[in-house]
């Protein structure tokens, strides 16, 4: 995973980004929420939305822990704010549709002319959606604009759209899921736009996995350690250690329930035989991963975010050796926050999800 985090690095230091505008963002409309639809980009996994500047669509990339959204030009940059065009969601009759479409005005958007930064993102990106703790963030901004409440939602998919609301909601298919459950966000000094939660234990059908308990606190010297979001990061990361352990259990567990081992298949460690691993209409029967959260929460890893096909006959567990010294002890990506609803909300400083839907 070291590429992601030198890209970005290489990134901010070549970025120029523009002062922003001290108007604040402003709307004539009061919506509850919005929507934008969100793709996965086969190449490099990355997320994307559309961010429309008056009437013409930017591709740009979704990355959750950043301060600021930014887009590339290479006719210029003459403005460091613009009016979007966003689209409004709606209940009718109980169901989930979408809304007419609005303008907030205002809006603040980094602009570099040299195509350079664009290097790293996917193909036809123009730029980035900031969604980290900040006041340039597009959650901030959308919020003083509409007055609503500072959160957002993500409700991400590898198989189809997905989606990516701002607001009080309501999300697609929420009334036919349970309610979201909730755990409070902490902060991070060191890296204060990123979302972190306190992870108390992770366990294996109903075994815990063992490892140095402080490797989940962060450290206030240096802000190492910790468990964080990233939508940049495609599947979930652990430091080696605690990587070990877990995938060993996993194994263990795996055997008990005849479930065949295979070769490992790069970047994943521990893949198994399909035809060892029954498939039901609810899922595949295999191991359940559980992280226990503060306010006493477990948030259950479904098979569909656990595993990975990654070739006819051969399932791979999604999670990645994230080195022996990361800035971060786990880092939960795309793979597992997809079919769950993940709800950041900022002013109470907590985080919500609901339990995924499996395909």
């Amino acid at each position: 995973m070291a590429s992601y985090s030198s890209f970005f690095a290489i990134l901010l230091l070549s970025f120029f980004f523009l002062s922003a505008s001290s108007a604040q963002p402003s709307s004539s409309s009061r919506p509850s929420g919005l929507v934008f639809s969100v793709i996965r980009d086969p190449s490099t996994l990355q997320y994307l939305t559309k961010i429309s500047l008056g009437k013409v669509p930017i591709n740009v990339v979704v990355d959750l822990g950043r301060k600021s959204s930014w887009i590339c030009s290479s006719q210029g940059c003459a403005s460091t704010s613009g009016d979007v065009t966003v689209q409004t969601n709606n209940l009718k009759d109980g169901d989930w549709v979408s809304g007419p479409n609005v303008t907030a005005r205002g809006i603040s958007l980094g602009c570099e002319s040299n195509t350079g930064v664009l290097r790293g993102l996917a193909k036809g990106a123009e730029g980035i959606a900031g969604l980290g703790r900040s006041g340039f963030s597009l959650a901030s901004q959308f919020s003083a604009a509409f007055r609503f409440p500072q959160k957002f939602a993500l409700d991400l998919s590898s198989t189809s759209e997905g989606s990516m609301y701002f607001g009080d909601g309501p999300y697609t298919n929420q009334q036919s899921r349970f309610p979201l459950a909730y755990t409070p966000l902490i902060t991070n000094s060191y890296f204060p736009s990123d979302y972190f939660v306190d992870v108390k234990s992770i366990e294996i059908d109903n075994a815990n996995v063992t490892y140095d308990k402080g490797l989940l606190s962060i450290n206030n010297k240096n802000g190492v350690g910790g468990t964080k979001f990233s939508t940049l990061v495609p599947y979930t990361t652990m430091e080696t250690s605690i990587y070990k352990a877990f995938t060993n259990l996993y194994i263990n567990r795996a055997q008990a329930m005849n479930i065949s081992a295979v070769a490992p298949a790069w970047p994943f460690h521990a893949c198994f035989s399909a035809s060892t691993i029954e498939n039901r209409p609810d899922g595949l029967v295999v191991p359940k991963i559980l992280l226990g959260l503060s306010n006493n929460v477990k948030w259950m890893i479904g098979s569909g975010n656990s595993l990975k096909l990654v070739k006819k006959n051969v399932y791979c567990l999604a999670f990645v050796d994230g080195g022996s010294k990361p800035k971060t002890s786990i880092v939960i990506g795309g793979h597992q926050m997809e079919f769950n609803i993940i709800e950041f909300d900022i002013p109470r400083s907590r985080l919500g999800f609901s339990p995924p839907v499996e395909v």
